[in-house]
């Protein structure tokens, strides 16, 4: 990742950094259900690239969000 956050390129969008907050909080608003560790878990398991760890957390069991909206 860049030091600078004034420079972005591709390389840039198509990442995500485990240590800066806004990636992993920007993943949990788009998977709501999953918990900041199993958004980190996923990204340490299979890397930092941002349409694999998409797919993954697609494919991840949702049962708490089924539960979420059954206690509503």
């Amino acid at each position: 990742m860049t030091d600078s956050k004034i420079f972005r390129g591709q390389r840039d969008r198509s990442r995500i950094d485990i240590n800066d907050p806004v990636d992993v909080r920007y993943m949990h608003h788009q998977f709501p259900w999953l918990s900041y560790d199993q958004i980190r878990d996923a990204i340490r398991k299979h890397g930092p690239d941002r349409d694999v760890v998409h797919a993954v957390l697609e494919r991840t069991p949702s049962a708490s969000r089924s539960k979420r909206r059954s206690d509503g």
